[in-house]
This record gives C-alpha cells, structure tokens and sequence, in this order.
C-alpha cells in the first residue's frame, strides 16, 4: 500500500517536471503575445522607459 503511494506520488512528480520543462523551453521559442507591441512592462506594471 505505502509503495503504492509513493509510485504514485513520484509519477505525478515527473510529469510536473516534464510540464515545466516543456513549457519553459516553449516560452523561449515563443515569447507572450504581449511583448510584439513594443510595450514592455516591468513588474509593476508601469511601462518601461
């Protein structure tokens, strides 16, 4: 039963992995919409000079 759980828990573990892996290396190749406009934010909110 208590392995069980933890194969279970380490499946879902590697696949959050591999989620993050894929979609950081996808926002490398592809940047948000957002920054095509020429407007660029910094983390408040406020454009950038």
């Amino acid at each position: 039963m208590r392995d069980m759980v933890k194969r279970i828990v380490l499946v879902i573990f590697v696949l959050l992995l591999l989620t993050a892996v894929s979609g950081f290396f996808y926002m490398q190749k592809h940047p948000l919409e957002g920054n095509k406009s020429g407007k660029i934010l910094n983390f408040s909110g406020k454009h950038a000079q």
